[in-house]
């Protein structure tokens, strides 16, 4: 956030001290607007986002019907100010309200927005007021604004959960009712509403006991289409005599369905469903006892199985086939044991092998290009003159080039013609790391004003950079710059000799 705020910064200082906005300055003022509404200005900074989006939309439509450049350039440049504030008051803001996100956070991830947005709306217009009166500096009361809708984030959440896990049932239920199931299914819709009210107790109880109340919750839909299914059935046998004979065919069929999986061709219906159903019994228990004659031919079995345990050197006590199969089973068991084992000892031994390669693998690829690093820095070094500048490596292994050759006349952050050469010398070690990201910084020494001198290094980074990016058509995410003014000084201020150490430009190659 911070390193956003400060690219956001650097924007907004480069079109206000170069005076001429240049041809894409719509587009870059477009994103910077996403931006804001990315961090959610428009609700924490409401009044400097509106103020950084109408002057925004005025841009666009002046620049639509063809106006003056002038015009555009100062909605443009208006509405990056107030982005800028709008940035800076948004962060502010949520540190402010610290203790009031997470009631909001945690109804946006229930859904709230989706599924309860009138409650959600109510909640945020409650939140924005306090945020809006925090951004007026009327801090105590925005908190006592922000401390009202913290409740309605929470009713917010809890029925976004509710309509997520419950939602379903709940129509179910109210698609029962016209069906006329409250006339013709009564008792089973009186099981959904009782499912409904369980899972709605349990979320009452702990609102993030999911498991629990989705059960219930499925239970209710269930029963829900039950009673409507069964209201429709009644409904259709009250309005059509033949209906019933339909009805009793059906559940004729379902009945010959279990008679055929029990080897019976047909169930005699036309006897009543009583001695259907007693057919379908009286095969169930003849196959019950038919397993009576599997007693001998089970016995026989257990003697192969006490044979094959012998032969296997286990002598067992066991008096049953199940006893001799589970023996039988742990002995092969332990004998794939002892085979994985092996396996597993082989393959962490391959393991090893193959980690130690790959280490060797990379202890080689490090020196390689620890190596390669090494020779372009000597590069580097030999391409530059020792009192135009200095190549270093920081504290974090990035190459730092110290440019006390690039002087700038006192108070001006122009690049000089002269100094062309030093920067396409330091170009072409720049194309030496091509995936590199580069940070320029700006430094001073500490004679005169310390904001004075800060501005300065800053507008003289922001002027090296934009040098930078031009000649080697560098896209903007690659390279930044900072300027610190005399804060971070390389040699004494005491000596002349000194001074002009630390007024210099720091090209940092990050690696």
């Amino acid at each position: 956030m911070k390193t956003k705020c400060l690219l956001v910064g650097a924007l907004a200082v480069f079109i206000l001290a170069s005076g001429a906005v240049l041809a894409d300055d719509l587009e870059v003022l477009t994103t910077l607007i996403d931006s804001t509404r990315a961090v959610e200005a428009d609700v924490f900074s409401p009044k400097a986002y509106a103020k950084a989006e109408r002057a925004f939309n005025k841009a666009q439509e002046t620049s639509r019907t063809g106006k003056k450049q002038k015009i555009i350039d100062k909605y443009i440049t208006e509405s990056s100010e107030y982005a800028e504030n709008a940035l800076k008051a948004t962060e502010l803001a949520k540190l402010t309200l610290a203790e009031y996100l997470a009631p909001r956070n945690k109804a946006k991830e229930a859904g709230a927005p989706g599924h309860v947005p009138e409650l959600w709306r109510k909640a945020e217009l409650q939140f924005i007021k306090g945020c809006d009166k925090i951004e007026g500096g009327n801090v105590k009361s925005g908190l006592k604004e922000a401390d009202k809708a913290e409740s309605l984030y929470d009713t917010a959440e809890m029925e976004a959960i509710r309509k997520e896990i419950m939602g379903d049932a709940d129509a179910l239920i109210k698609k029962a009712v016209a069906d006329e199931a409250t006339k013709y299914a009564l008792a089973t819709l009186d099981k959904a509403r009782k499912a409904m009210a369980d899972a709605d107790r349990v979320l009452l109880g702990d609102r993030y006991e999911r498991e629990e109340s989705v059960v219930a919750a499925t239970l209710a839909e269930y029963e829900a289409r039950h009673a409507s299914s069964i209201a429709k059935s009644v409904r259709t046998l009250q309005r059509n005599d033949q209906a019933w004979e339909r009805l009793m065919l059906v559940y004729e069929i379902q009945m010959n369905r279990i008679g055929e999986s029990l080897g019976l061709t047909g169930l005699p219906f036309d006897m009543g469903p009583l001695a259907a159903a007693d057919s379908a019994v009286a095969m169930i228990e003849a196959m019950k006892s038919g397993g009576a004659d599997l007693d001998t031919e089970i016995d026989a079995i257990g003697e192969k199985l006490r044979a094959t345990l012998e032969k296997a050197g286990v002598s067992s006590e066991a008096s049953n086939v199940a006893g001799l199969a589970g023996e039988i089973d742990n002995t092969v068991v332990k004998l794939l044991s002892e085979r994985d084992d092996m396996t597993s000892d082989m393959a962490q031994r391959q393991e090893e092998l193959a980690i130690l390669e790959k280490e060797h693998e990379s202890v080689a690829g490090e020196l390689d290009k620890r190596l390669e690093k090494e020779q372009k820095i000597k590069t580097a070094r030999s391409t530059l003159n020792p009192s135009e500048c200095e190549v270093v490596l920081s504290p974090s292994d990035d190459v730092v080039m110290r440019l006390f050759g690039l002087s700038f006349d006192v108070g001006s952050s122009d690049i000089k013609d002269n100094h062309v050469p030093l920067l396409a010398k330091v170009e072409k070690i720049i194309e030496m790391f091509p995936e590199s990201k580069l940070l320029v910084e700006g430094h001073t020494d500490n004679l005169g004003d310390l904001t004075t001198n800060r501005r300065l290094s800053e507008n003289r980074a922001i002027a090296v950079m934009q040098y930078l990016r031009q000649s080697l058509s560098m896209p903007a995410e690659r390279i930044q710059s900072s300027g610190y003014g005399p804060d971070k000084p390389i040699a004494s201020n005491q000596t002349k000799e000194g001074r002009a150490k630390n007024r210099r430009i720091d090209i940092i190659i990050l690696q």
